[in-house]
């Protein structure tokens, strides 16, 4: 365990050890990300509903399909045994890069969209007051 904790251990060039039963729970991680975010894109696409649940599920699916193909991609060079591009480094690197594009779906979801809803709002207010076309 302590060489886990050690910067030699995840920045060397030599591929880990990706067979056993941890590393059919990555693969099994990475495969369902991928699944869910595809049941997610279908899902998102079906229903009408609230345009701003519809974004944040696009988004949510996107980021799945994403990370997902990209953690098999990293699987299948680290299975292969390919030095660089499958290194230990990409599965931190991996993981940063998913935690931060959660941070950013979360801020857009808590911060952007009731705001983007209280202006909807507003213009539907103001459009009350509005004349309207003809109709031909």
């Amino acid at each position: 365990m302590s060489s886990f904790l050690q910067p030699t251990y995840w920045l060397t060039l030599q591929p880990p050890e990706v067979g056993g039963l941890l590393g059919s729970i990555v693969f099994g991680l990475f495969v369902l990300f991928l699944i869910l975010g595809i049941i997610g894109r279908i899902v998102v696409d079906r229903r009408g509903g609230d345009r701003y649940k519809r974004e944040v599920g696009s988004r949510v699916s996107t980021l799945l399909v994403t990370m997902g193909i990209l953690g098999v991609i990293l699987f299948f060079f680290s299975f292969e045994g390919i030095q660089l591009f499958g290194a230990r480094f990409w599965y931190p690197i991996w993981m940063i890069a998913t935690i931060v594009w959660v941070f950013f779906l979360v801020r857009y979801m808590k911060r952007d969209v009731p705001v983007k809803r209280a202006r909807e709002e507003m213009l539907k207010e103001q459009g009350k007051y509005l004349p309207r076309r003809a109709r031909r």
